[in-house]
């Protein structure tokens, strides 16, 4: 079994006990236990005092509700978006072998494997730590009372909070509720933006001596980069032909080289120096897809050279050049392989014919450079540092987000640690303020886009109501019974259907 279910059996056997004494002492025991549903609300009264000092400045607090609510606004639009984005992609996640596996579905610092424990830990205070704080200043700017603040503790802590007299809050205006609601998530998005804004300045002015040099950004295990030592992270320097000719500087874009795929000698630099070793350079075949036409023609392993297609033979020196020649094959087109397999040794297929997508040649393999993927020290900073790389439409810079904010998947926060060196050398703890101000960014923008889902109990889910109301009040619904009872049933159903589509990704990103 996954390591991180026992951890979190073993965490629930622990939890029981203690929402049991909560249950059993209804909340008057010294701990300041208190049962909330399946969760442990730990009341206490930290930070009251700090929002009695704070809540004097109205003016300010009445001009940060308005923002507050226009913020929230937006992140619930992206919200929704994000959550049909994820839905309409379900399919071809599901064709895929499912999701990443449930410890990295769970925000949890040191459980899931792309969150350092240290860094998220602060970050995940502060967020919410600051998330609270906003609610608490705009209940007590508007003469609210807080009864308590605390952690709410379900297994794991899942959140801390502050708590309005409901009474309280029952009797204020819809513009109150609503700056009180939006607080949190506009907190967030304010810290989220100052970190990211400090990390930019920070990181942005970085410059490598290696700037446009062919840098190993991933690598496939078991490949012919991967058996000759070559790491993740290094930049690669030269290349020839085995035992002859001239090194070539490489570059992975160029379209001609002067040494041919196949058995090559290459020069490299890493964290600890400059190396050379020998490998079978081609487009190295990791995987193949069933009942297509390389099933059963092609092995797993193989590294192909060249590829001849109407009579000219083309060589492979990325996998973009195999990309090209399956255009230029066209669907149903026919094809020759030269390859280096597994053991070593050359060959060459038969003719194989192959089968069509979108009009192109499809042969069907997983192929990658000699197992690697390649980026530059320049291209590394642009990808790590702008959340709209690569998209150039209004329309496209919501996919760029939410592309930015799966960066950590590839490990970077804000660029990965193999590749530091890249860089130069920065004053001590330069990459570690960077780091948590990365994660600072994202642990809030992930809370306060969370929070603005429109569906009860998140924060968004309560502003949607009352901004529900208020459309239903402006459109002739003067009567405040009957308001209540159509925005009581609109906010319900959008609840259950935001809720299901949100649990329905978040399952199809754990089970795999």
């Amino acid at each position: 079994m996954n390591p991180t279910v026992w951890i979190l059996i073993i965490l629930t056997i622990a939890y029981v006990p203690l929402w049991i004494y909560a249950w059993r002492t209804g909340g008057k025991n010294r701990l300041g236990f208190e049962k909330y549903g399946p969760t442990i609300k730990i009341n206490t009264r930290f930070g009251i005092r700090l929002m009695d000092r704070l809540c004097v400045y109205h003016r300010f607090w009445r001009g940060f509700g308005i923002y507050s609510q226009l913020v929230s606004v937006f992140l619930m639009a992206m919200m929704v978006y994000m959550v049909v984005c994820a839905v309409v992609a379900l399919p071809a996640t599901l064709s895929r072998g499912g999701g990443v596996g449930i410890e990295y579905a769970l925000a949890i610092p040191g459980l899931n494997p792309i969150m350092p424990f240290w860094y998220t830990v602060v970050a995940l205070i502060i967020a919410l730590v600051l998330h609270e704080l906003a609610h608490g200043m705009q209940t007590r700017t508007n003469g609210m009372r807080v009864k308590n603040t605390g952690l709410l503790y379900a297994i794991v802590p899942v959140g801390a909070f502050v708590e309005p007299d409901e009474s309280d809050v029952e009797a204020a205006p819809r513009r109150v509720k609503l700056d009180l609601y939006a607080a949190g998530i506009a907190t967030n998005f304010i810290v989220a933006a100052v970190a990211f804004v400090v990390m930019l300045t920070m990181v942005g002015g970085l410059s490598s001596p290696y700037g446009d040099s062919s840098a190993v950004s991933g690598e496939v295990s078991g490949s012919p980069a991967d058996g000759a030592g070559i790491p993740v992270g290094a930049i690669i320097l030269e290349i020839r032909q085995e035992g002859s000719g001239e090194w070539e500087v490489f570059d992975y874009e160029a379209d001609t080289h002067s040494w041919h795929p196949g058995r090559v000698e290459v020069k490299y630099a890493a964290e600890d120096g400059e190396r050379t070793t020998t490998l079978a350079w081609g487009v190295y075949v990791s995987g193949l897809v069933e009942g297509s036409a390389a099933d059963g023609t092609v092995e797993k392993g193989w590294t192909l050279t060249s590829v001849e297609c109407g009579g000219v033979s083309y060589p492979m020196y990325t996998s973009d050049d195999f990309s090209r020649v399956m255009g230029i094959a066209g669907a149903g087109g026919e094809v020759t392989l030269s390859y280096i397999d597994s053991d070593g040794h050359a060959g060459t297929t038969d003719t194989v014919k192959l089968g069509g997508k979108n009009g192109r040649g499809y042969l069907g393999i997983y192929g990658s450079t000699a197992g690697m993927s390649f980026t530059t020290p320049e291209k590394m900073l642009q990808v790590a540092l702008n959340p709209v790389h690569g998209y150039d439409s209004v329309l496209d810079y919501g996919r760029g987000f939410l592309h930015y904010i799966a960066m950590p998947f590839k490990g970077y926060d804000p660029v990965p640690e193999a590749v530091h060196w890249w860089y130069g050398g920065q004053p001590p703890g330069f990459w570690e303020i960077a780091t948590l101000l990365y994660w600072i960014f994202w642990l809030n923008i992930l809370l306060g886009i969370t929070n603005a889902l429109p569906a009860v109990p998140f924060d968004g889910g309560f502003i949607f109501r009352g901004w529900m109301d208020k459309i239903l009040e402006e459109s002739g619904k003067k009567d405040r019974g009957e308001r209540e009872r159509i925005v009581d049933s609109i906010t319900r159903n959008v609840s259950i259907l935001m809720i299901f589509l949100f649990a329905l990704v978040f399952v199809s990103v754990a089970v795999r």
